[in-house]
């Protein structure tokens, strides 16, 4: 038995989860409709949150779009907004898993809605995203299977020059391992 002087010392512990944590995601008790549910909360909250600029830039009548597209022969479910999109400064945490919004008083509450739905959905995602008064687009594409596989703790961010005045969200979920019918 080791005495005090021979056991090695533990200050602390790392307690942030890894990125293995999003394979569990697709084993959760989820129903298409409320994995869907959580992409359109998102769009109403871009919404919500930068309405003023919104109908600052295009008036009083604009309104928000979100649409939701199944094309069944690709295996592909494809969600577009015209809301504010996703800044730059959010980034790092819109694609972190468990990490709260620095906002809780909207729709997004746990820092879990998008990646736990599109995990859930599929292994194989990507979000591409214009934010209002920005000048680029970016893209981010989630591959589970490279993710966990190289135990890759950060992905690339594609950056496009874009019109500052632009604005959307496309969330694409291709590769879908289930028969896509309503439940």
């Amino acid at each position: 038995m080791l005495n005090r002087a021979e056991a090695q010392e533990v200050a602390a512990v790392g307690i942030r989860p890894n990125s293995s944590i999003l394979s569990v995601l697709s084993h959760l008790n989820y129903k298409a409709w409320y994995a869907v549910a959580e992409f359109v909360d998102n769009s109403i909250q871009s919404y919500l949150s930068n309405r003023e600029e919104l109908r600052a830039l295009h008036g009083d009548a604009y309104k928000l779009k979100v649409r939701v597209w199944l094309d069944q022969q690709n295996k592909l479910i494809e969600v577009t907004d015209n809301a504010a999109g996703i800044k730059g400064a959010d980034y790092p945490r819109a694609f972190r898993p468990a990490e709260i919004p620095t906002d809780r008083t909207g729709l997004s509450e746990f820092g879990m809605g998008m990646k736990t739905a599109a995990c859930w959905f599929t292994h194989t995602w990507s979000v591409r995203s214009k934010a209002l008064g920005e000048p680029v687009e970016r893209m981010i594409r989630f591959d589970l299977n490279e993710i966990i596989n190289g135990r890759l703790e950060h992905l690339p961010v594609l950056e496009t020059s874009a019109n500052k005045d632009a604005h959307f969200t496309v969330l694409r979920l291709g590769l879908l391992p289930v028969p896509l019918t309503p439940t």
